[in-house]
This record gives C-alpha cells, structure tokens and sequence, in this order.
C-alpha cells in the first residue's frame, strides 16, 4: 500500500498576501487608496511584522501595490498599467530572447488594427490629444533628438487608447515602452534630423486618416510607417534584428 505525501502548511505571508489581493480585487480597496498600516495588518491578521511585509512586498513585485515613503508613507493600492509586462519584455531583452525585429513584428500584428478602430470612433478630444502629441515633438526636435522620439512614439499608445480595450492598450505600451528603450537609446546618435522628422510625418498622415474616419486609410498608413520605420532602423542598427523575423518581414511585406 502506497503512502500519501506530506501535505506542508502554506507560507503565512502568502495567506496574508492573498488576502489582499483579494480585498483589492473585490474593490474593498481601490486604486490609489492608502491599504491599513502595517501596525493595523498585524493586529487584523494575528501574524508577525515580518509576515506582513513579505506578504507587501510580494504584492508590490507583482504591481498591486505601491509601497511610498517619507510624509505619506504606507502602502497604497497601484494603478492599474502596463509595468509588469514592459519589465517582462526587458528582461527578454536582456538575456538576448527578443530584439528588435521581434517588437516591430508585434506591432505589425496590433497597431494597424488599432488605428483602424481609432478611425472609427474617434472623438474630437481624442484628436486633440493626438494632434497635441505631434506637435510636442516637433517642437523637441532642435532641443533633444532622444526626446522628441519618445514623444513621437507615444502616439501609438494614444491611438490605442481609442480602443478602449485595456489588453490593446497594456500590449501596446509595453511593447512601444521596450522599443523606444532598446531602439532610440542605441541610434540616438544614428538618426539625424530628417529621419525624425519623417517619423513624424508618418504619424501626421495617420492622423488625417484618422480625422477623416477612414478606418482602411488608417489601417494602411499605420502599416506602412511601420514597416518604413523598420528599414531605416535596420540600416542604422542591424545586429538589432534577428535574422529570421528579418528575412520574414522584408518577404511578407515586399520589402
């Protein structure tokens, strides 16, 4: 007769840490708002100091949480953004799994679309914000080259905000937050005026498509200021993109 395996009693910090999470995800506590002290989380759990800070610090590793200092110190229930993802992807990064080739590839799958959506249910605010954006960068462009192409490239994250759907929206911004940090960092000294300028410019036609609410039009110039944007940086940085996903993109696009 087999014998059963020893069942071990769970890490109290992580009861604790459910808990909360729990509470948070019942809206118990919402975002932004200041959770009990930790004085208070003891008493309420009947657990160690100890405890409960492992149980907090696992819960700000996983960003449902901030932990603040100084004046208005404590832990406070975070926003809801895409953080976690964009670390992922950084790590990835990091340890050489995905480059540059990856990201665009990724994007080529989700930003036309968005676009195209934008197009279509766009509201006047919306292309104030998007109009506010261009405008901002361009006017970075003779101060800081590195800074007006991060203003540039958060207008993909504003035209996913048109879709209202968080996971576009999350996917989205992690994914432009990982390219601006791989890709503008290692060609700020690479790409010169002209080619920003571009970039903007490619921004601006998606803009007009979008104003005009020509999903097609806004699907098609998202894509191909995509794929533009990926020759020039392939040519100013090529070891950034996998040979592969190269080969792949340059033949499914005709390029």
């Amino acid at each position: 007769m087999g014998n059963f395996k020893s069942l071990k009693k769970p890490l109290l910090s992580r009861e604790v840490q459910l808990a909360i999470k729990q509470s948070i995800l019942d809206e118990r506590f919402k975002p932004g708002e200041k959770l009990p002290s930790e004085r208070e989380l003891v008493e309420q759990f009947q657990v160690s100091r100890v405890t409960v800070r492992e149980a907090l610090r696992n819960l700000q590793s996983i960003g449902m949480i901030a932990i603040r200092r100084g004046v208005k110190a404590g832990a406070y229930v975070a926003e809801p953004n895409a953080d976690q993802i964009t670390e992922s992807l950084l790590n990835l990064m990091s340890l050489g799994r995905i480059d540059y080739s990856h990201l665009i590839d990724a994007r080529l799958y989700i930003e036309p679309r968005a676009a195209e959506i934008a197009a279509k249910y766009r509201t006047q605010e919306d292309i104030r914000r998007l109009r506010a954006v261009l405008e901002q960068a361009e006017q970075m462009v003779d101060r800081s080259r590195k800074e007006a192409r991060l203003l540039n490239v958060s207008f993909h994250c504003e035209v996913a905000k048109i879709t209202a759907n968080p996971i576009i929206i999350f996917i989205t911004e992690s994914i432009t937050q990982s390219y601006s940090a791989l890709i503008i960092e290692k060609t700020h000294t690479k790409v010169g005026r002209p080619a920003i300028q571009q970039f903007i410019t490619g921004h601006r036609a998606i803009l007009e498509a979008i104003i005009k609410q020509n999903s097609a039009e806004a699907y098609e110039k998202t894509r191909r200021h995509l794929l533009e944007t990926y020759v020039t940086y392939s040519r100013v940085a090529p070891d950034e993109c996998a040979q592969d996903i190269d080969q792949r993109i340059k033949q499914d696009y005709a390029l």
